[in-house]
């Protein structure tokens, strides 16, 4: 449901409960794009000769090329009329329709830092049934990123190599991941994990990028807005919205295509290891222990490897991206 009270704005934008929307046929403008409207359905189509975007009323969720893209806010609809919030008409949308549009600084792409979630003491998922944990998986799943990005010319850093716990606590631990991607001044940050769940276990499948939550905004497991104290921080990683936007576009789009898995979507949260990186960082949760079917396909190397290769896919037409933006920003 909309909020009881608007507050207009210039034309084309409208407050709604404090934040402030953009009109769907400003955007659609801007960028070039048809807008196709479905009334009985209350869903709408952004559409280029390149890309369709599937947008619904009272729905943080959209299909962007037939991908999940979590927005912060709600698509909402007044009087016939469709908008979107302008964080996510910034932070999500623009950097995929124009990657390096509004930035000042293009970031390059010559290191990066493969963290490999969980270990020693902390095995992360388990599934007990098949006896197979996230820790070990993970782990071999970053050693073959590794190898893949090593052959397209990256310089590659795992942030641990061995069944190992990186700090006494576990908050340590998770802050020291994105602490050595700082200190090998990466250019971008790769955290690998598998997920589970408890009900449902076996009918809950496939994968899911996250990407850090924008300041002012919330994150996609919180609908309920309950972290009003972390929406209001500015974090470290939030510097990178931009590029995290495209970078886990791309991870998702690929990895989706590549294994055939359930698409979960482009999401965001406040991870630790999101939070403290400085440069482009993505928390990927490559498929559910928890499902049976699924866990044995993760238990066969030849699909960790395929995993691997599709993540690195994706980080080479990100690096294309980059490049592209750096030229147009006359950046060497």
């Amino acid at each position: 449901m909309l909020p009881l009270s608007t507050k207009a704005a210039s034309v084309g934008q409208i407050q709604l409960a404090g934040i402030e929307y953009w009109s769907i046929d400003q955007l659609a403008a801007r960028f070039g794009m048809k807008v196709i409207s479905e009334k009985s359905e209350r869903t709408l189509t952004l559409k280029s000769a390149w890309t369709t975007i599937d947008l619904e009323a009272d729905s943080r969720e959209c299909l962007y090329n037939g991908v999940r893209l979590f927005f912060g806010d709600a698509v909402r609809e007044l009087k016939g009329s469709y908008y979107i919030s302008r964080l996510d008409a910034e932070k999500r949308l623009t950097p995929l329709l124009l990657p390096g549009k509004g930035v000042s600084v293009v970031p390059q792409l010559r290191t990066i830092v493969v963290d490999a979630g969980h270990g020693g003491r902390d095995p992360g998922k388990e599934n007990k049934r098949l006896k197979v944990n996230e820790k070990e998986m993970a782990l071999d799943t970053a050693r073959r990123l590794k190898r893949v990005l090593e052959l397209q010319g990256y310089r590659v850093i795992l942030t641990r190599d061995a069944d190992q716990h990186l700090d006494k606590t576990k908050v340590g631990d998770l802050r020291r991941r994105a602490e050595i991607a700082n200190e090998e001044k990466a250019d971008l940050f790769i955290s690998l994990h598998y997920n589970a769940v408890g009900a449902r276990a076996q009918k809950v499948s496939g994968v899911e990028v996250y990407t850090l939550t924008p300041q002012s905004q919330f994150s996609t497991a919180d609908p309920q807005q309950k972290d009003q104290k972390g929406a209001a921080v500015m974090l470290i990683g939030n510097a990178n919205d931009h590029w995290n936007t495209v970078i886990g576009y791309q991870v998702q789009r690929r990895m989706i295509k590549a294994m055939g898995a359930t698409d979960r979507g482009v999401k965001h949260a406040r991870w630790a290891v999101l939070r403290f990186a400085e440069c482009p960082a993505i928390l990927i949760e490559s498929g559910f222990l928890s499902n049976d079917s699924e866990a044995r396909k993760i238990m066969q190397p030849g699909y960790r490897q395929k995993i691997a290769e599709a993540i690195g896919d994706a980080v080479q037409t990100y690096g294309n991206i980059v490049a592209g933006a750096r030229k147009r920003h006359n950046q060497p």
